[in-house]
């Protein structure tokens, strides 16, 4: 580890090593979500514009298929508003986690910090500050994503009391680290190196911006295109070409989008050797829906929830397929998908 960011891998091996234990069978089905930050219903509540939409996913497809749930941290907005305020405003929401039992797992973020500190009187649901999933083939380090920030570990309250007595009087909706892309990556790159030093694989939230296998969105799709040519090669498909053709241009424009907020240039977080150690499951409160990760049948896969009314542009140009949920006009799309084995065998062994 670099003596540069010692104070915050100490802190990450004291986390990882107090981290609550929890073995997953093969038959085993999990959701991992994060970043509801859930408000009092008002209009300067996050959580509002996609709790209808989270509800019906929650109740309708991961409760109904036996999922456990696994909540990443920031799930009440305890910065800006009161717990009491809180499970009045989505009493039906508390009352459907509540439905999942011991099958339910949750860690604190930086905005619920406040409930590890509470009585269990107080709490609905108990609450971790990290959890390690153990599976046959290797180990899952599952925290929120804010103690790889220096600024979070020390700073937190200040930031609470400059969102609940400048942000909420004046009407101005949740600003964090999801909204600046240069701490995002930072807070991303201190995540990976720790957790390729620990041959794990981590899971994180916080910064708003889902990952799959280490990979940002350009990232990503560079790597769709790749293996797209390659198949193209070998068979020729139309449809083939016709998906690569998409990917095209939604590279294009997420290049100008970096370019526009100037992110950080670096690749694969300055790593000479591609690693799959980290994942963001991202956030129920995106402007085109939210995002989770599943695991279920060996496989880790990121899943993009949207609402047809605000998203129809992702049923004409988007290369996977959604599925429509029924007659409602909620869509489930598999953004990545790979397995397990494959990825825990890749870093143990490449780190």
């Amino acid at each position: 580890m670099k003596v540069k960011g010692k104070f915050i891998y100490e802190q990450l091996d004291k986390l990882f090593e107090q981290a609550r234990t929890v073995p997953v069978r093969g038959q085993d089905k999990l959701v991992i979500f994060s970043d509801l930050h859930m408000g009092d219903g008002s209009s300067t509540d996050d959580f509002k514009v996609n709790a209808d939409l989270f509800t019906h996913v929650l109740e309708h497809y991961y409760f109904k298929k036996q999922f456990k749930l696994i909540l990443n941290g920031d799930i009440e907005e305890l910065q800006r508003y009161s717990l009491t305020k809180i499970h009045k405003a989505w009493e039906n929401v508390i009352g459907l986690f509540s439905q999942f039992g011991d099958n339910l797992y949750k860690t604190v973020g930086n905005h619920d910090l406040k409930l590890s500190v509470l009585s269990g009187e107080q709490l609905t649901h108990p609450v971790e500050d990290a959890i390690r999933l153990q599976f046959d083939e290797g180990e899952m380090f599952i925290f929120h994503g804010h103690q790889a920030s220096k600024k979070y570990q020390r700073h937190n309250q200040l930031v609470g009391f400059t969102l609940k007595y400048f942000a909420n009087p004046l009407g101005i909706k949740n600003y964090s680290v999801s909204h600046d892309s240069k701490k995002q990556f930072k807070i991303e790159k201190i995540a990976y190196h720790y957790a390729a030093h620990k041959k794990v694989v981590s899971v994180i939230g916080h910064t708003h911006r889902p990952l799959f296998e280490s990979l940002h969105k350009m990232d990503r799709i560079r790597f769709k295109i790749e293996q797209l040519c390659r198949e193209f090669a070998d068979t020729g498909e139309q449809a083939t070409a016709k998906a690569i053709k998409v990917l095209r241009q939604s590279l294009k424009k997420a290049h100008k989008e970096s370019l526009l907020h100037k992110e950080d240039g670096g690749y694969m977080y300055n790593s000479f050797l591609h690693l799959p150690c980290l994942f963001n499951s991202g956030t129920v409160i995106g402007k085109r829906g939210m995002t989770c990760l599943e695991i279920e049948d060996g496989k880790i896969s990121l899943v993009h929830w949207f609402d047809k009314k605000i998203s129809k542009k992702y049923l004409r140009t988007n290369e996977n397929q959604p599925q429509q949920q029924g007659a409602t006009d909620y869509y489930r799309m598999v953004i990545n998908t790979d397995d397990l084995k494959y990825i825990f065998a890749r870093v143990k062994l490449l780190s």
